[in-house]
């Protein structure tokens, strides 16, 4: 599933090219990623190998923030004693970092995450002044500075600021999921409505999202359930347990947005080819009275209630078939109109159908 979203949801892929072709071209990068990042370990490899292709001569170093100047973590990180000997606060970190010509640091790309909103702005400050202070044409040290909000930093000489959560869209998330559902054996319109069915109820939660897409029918039998389930016998790629805080009534509503958009469509098409179907019966039985009063002049808006009273009454003569789909499509409207889910397994007779 992770190389479904990082390598063919075409925004995942973005943004970790994004991130690669910036410090290929001699950028650092402010990175805001959310608190929960999608197989955040392969986001890493794949990053990693496109920064490496184009950067064989440089190391790839990964490292928690220490919460310490960044400029006095650096210099005890990539100087010897004797070289830091030389340092004065006069000079200043990224001065002093900047004009050292044999130091592993210009070779390197640093990796720092679990950076938090104060540091950031300690890195970015650092970042900005080291990039003025190297001398022209010289690229020292790259940096990738992973925090959770980059909404009040600028992009400076040498700094490109990217944001996961402006990169990622809700669509993306069902382009996931429609990804992931191809796999399954069952009818295309059948996974056009799990895809939607999960995305609408996992709008934010994409590894969750493919452990319930991969139940397939199971999902759809009992979507909440499996959700509760779901989160309760599994944990993230990074070790962390899942953590819905949805009611079971939001969830629900969720499932029945996703249904006003697959389902109700459907049920209107199935409408509109009933009334193609015995459109000479109706025509003469115009104009009629709706369910609350209102006069139909077109057999067009003739609305399924109206039809099945026509089938109930006699007014009409329809096959048998006809008789229990222009029922179940009754109902079924109604419970959406009245804001209910539809079971699934008249979702099935209707995919039937």
């Amino acid at each position: 599933m992770d190389q479904i979203w990082w390598n063919k949801v075409t925004n995942a892929v973005r943004f970790v090219e994004n991130i690669s072709e910036s410090i290929n071209s001699g950028y650092s990068v402010i990175l805001q990623l959310p608190k929960y990042v999608p197989w955040y370990a392969s986001m890493m490899e794949i990053v990693n190998s496109y920064i490496m292709r184009d950067n064989s001569t440089r190391s790839f170093k990964k490292e928690c923030d220490q919460g310490i100047e960044p400029g006095e973590y650096l210099i005890n990180k990539f100087c010897k004693q004797e070289v830091r000997a030389h340092y004065r606060p006069g000079i200043g970190y990224p001065r002093f970092l900047a004009q050292i010509k044999e130091i592993t640091l210009n070779q390197s790309i640093l990796w720092v995450s679990e950076v938090d909103a104060v540091q950031v702005k300690r890195w970015h400050s650092f970042i900005t002044d080291y990039n003025k202070a190297l001398e022209k044409n010289k690229t020292g040290g790259l940096f990738v500075i992973e925090t959770n909000d980059i909404s009040l930093l600028k992009e400076t000489k040498g700094i490109k600021l990217i944001s996961y959560d402006d990169s990622i869209e809700e669509y993306d998330n069902y382009v996931f999921n429609m990804l992931a559902a191809a796999e399954l054996k069952e009818s295309k319109l059948f996974k056009q409505y799990l895809s939607e069915a999960v995305s609408s109820m996992l709008p934010d939660d994409i590894e969750l999202a493919s452990i319930c897409i991969s139940m397939g029918r199971k999902f759809l039998n009992n979507p909440i359930d499996k959700i509760r389930k779901a989160a309760k016998d599994n944990y993230r790629s990074d070790g962390t347990v899942f953590d819905v805080k949805e009611s079971d009534e939001q969830l629900k509503d969720r499932l029945w947005r996703a249904q006003i958009k697959i389902i109700f469509p459907l049920i209107e098409e199935h409408r509109n080819s009933v009334i193609s179907k015995y459109k000479n019966q109706i025509e003469p039985l115009l104009p009629l009275r709706a369910a609350y009063g209102e006069e139909i002049d077109e057999v067009s808006g003739v609305e399924l209630g109206t039809i099945a009273f026509l089938v109930t009454t006699r007014k009409i003569m329809v096959d048998a078939n006809d008789s229990d789909k222009i029922r179940l499509l009754k109902n079924m409207r109604n419970t959406l109109a009245h804001i209910g889910v539809i079971e699934q397994n008249d979702i099935d007779k209707l995919f039937g159908f």
